[in-house]
């Protein structure tokens, strides 16, 4: 008797083969022999897809040039599991082909060729060009990721609670639209642990791996923060922005230093200062409420995505081959 079991195993091979030879049609990949490295649901990651997320990783952040290209491959093998989880979970809710929000898509599009020091849309794609990247397919990862976020706002856009009363209370005791402010140009690793001894291991991990190949690559490494990809970098933050805690340990370090690990809901975060720059400005109080609004509702927002990843991450079925 044919089982349910049956079909199913049957169709993840059948998907698996399609796949592959999909994959042979590419006359560049084609002199490659194709090895599937691991079956994620009925999703299956092979050594052609690592090595296309390496390349677009790589585009992302030069640095990782910098490292044994077998240690890169791991970190893009990671990059690849998460994106594949993520995706088998937005497939229970949301589809990819109904996707049309073109604008936010072009707006994240500019975020990234300007992260990359890029000036319009025809450099960024040239610059692609080089890794053997093509914007389509940046824009499919962008678009996972936009799903990824809807999704976890679905669920828990209710439960972010912003006290807009305190923030307010804060611009005025504090003299925020007048004071000279600290304009930080940051960078992020942001690491889980479940005791102790955990905790210690990672953090030597982390710091071993800062001191021999640099926060950069340490933060595509070891962060499970979405700014990783970009070698954990966050770009401009005021210090009116930022917890109390935050701030204080950012006085402790200069240009070119980075913090002790700060607790976090989300795990521990440690911040390196790429440059930072002190202002002396008179600004609107409804336009620091508004970022200081955003702020807050991004780090919130990214505790709950985490927290949702990891469970789902536990219900993943995940096989190496």
């Amino acid at each position: 008797m044919i089982t349910n079991s049956f079909f199913k195993k049957f169709f993840i091979l059948l998907f698996s083969t399609i796949h592959i030879l999909i994959l042979f049609i590419n006359s560049s990949l084609a002199l490659q022999e194709v090895k599937i490295i691991k079956m994620v649901d009925d999703k299956i990651i092979t050594n052609i897809d690592i090595s296309k997320e390496y390349d677009y990783l790589i585009a992302l952040n030069n640095d990782l040039r910098k490292i044994k290209k077998t240690e890169a491959l791991k970190i893009a093998e990671e990059s690849l599991l998460r994106e594949k989880i993520k995706l088998n979970e937005i497939e229970k809710f949301l589809s990819i082909e109904d996707f049309d929000d073109t604008n936010l898509v072009n707006k994240i599009v500019v975020d990234f060729y300007k992260k990359l020091n890029l000036t319009d849309l025809q450099k960024f794609k040239s610059y692609l060009s080089e890794f053997d990247l093509s914007l389509k397919e940046v824009e499919k990862k962008i678009k996972i990721e936009i799903l990824w976020n809807q999704l976890i706002s679905s669920k828990f856009s209710s439960q972010i609670d912003i006290n807009i009363p305190k923030l307010e209370k804060k611009i005025k005791e504090e003299n925020l639209n007048i004071q000279d402010f600290i304009e930080y140009d940051l960078s992020e690793i942001v690491f889980q642990t479940s005791s102790q001894k955990e905790f210690n291991t990672k953090l030597n991990e982390v710091l071993s791996s800062i001191e021999k190949d640099g926060f950069n690559i340490s933060a595509n490494r070891f962060s499970i923060s979405s700014t990783s990809k970009f070698g954990g970098k966050i770009g401009k933050v005021k210090d009116s922005q930022l917890s109390q805690i935050i701030k204080n340990e950012l006085k402790k370090i200069e240009i070119g230093e980075f913090t002790k690990p700060i607790k976090v809901a989300n795990g521990f975060l440690i911040l390196f200062i790429n440059n930072k720059e002190k202002i002396s400005q008179k600004t609107n109080e409804k336009e620091i409420l508004t970022k200081m609004i955003e702020y807050e509702r991004n780090k919130q927002f990214e505790k709950f995505s985490q927290i949702y990843y990891n469970k789902v991450k536990l219900n993943t079925m995940i096989n190496e081959n």
